[in-house]
């Protein structure tokens, strides 16, 4: 959903035309009171805020932005831009953060995929120390092996998935 603060009479011809390019439901407040109330009442992927609120509520704006959770906040200017601008500014907003939230997932990814690749190399270093150890019994040793396949098995799997 998105969340439109404006006091505009455009807000609603702004409103119509962001369901229309976005496919995304959204909703229409007067004042950044309400869209407090909102925004603890729901989730939002974007807060689009006309500028003329800027004079008149900076105090109630700034908390507005503390609590918008992952909505990503848009400033516009009802009182001299058409539908389609307000609709393009949105557009590119919600396209960079998702750009931002994929290259933060592949970040966290590849920091996941070298950690397990320390642990498995450890694990496959004390395995191969552990069933070189004279008289070890054959169970032991088995089971060794077993836990050495699966590391190599997982690290097969970390390797190709990186690609």
């Amino acid at each position: 959903m998105i969340l439109l603060i404006t006091a505009s009479v455009r807000g609603r011809e702004c409103a119509k035309a962001l369901l229309a390019s976005t496919k995304t439901k959204t909703e229409v407040v007067p004042e950044v009171r309400t869209a407090l109330n909102r925004l603890r009442e729901a989730s939002f992927s974007a807060v689009v805020i006309d500028d003329s609120l800027l004079a008149t509520s900076g105090k109630q704006l700034d908390i507005l932005l503390k609590h918008l959770g992952t909505a990503i906040p848009v400033f516009v200017n009802l009182a001299i831009s058409r539908s389609d601008r307000v609709v393009r500014d949105v557009l590119a907003a919600l396209q960079r953060v998702e750009q931002e939230r994929a290259l933060a997932r592949k970040a966290v990814e590849w920091e996941l995929r070298s950690e397990l690749k320390g642990e498995l190399t450890g694990i496959l270093l004390w395995t191969q120390q552990a069933m070189a150890v004279p008289a070890l019994p054959a169970a032991a040793e088995t089971k060794l092996k077993s836990v050495v396949e699966l590391a190599d098995r997982i690290r097969a799997r970390l390797e190709i998935t990186a690609d």
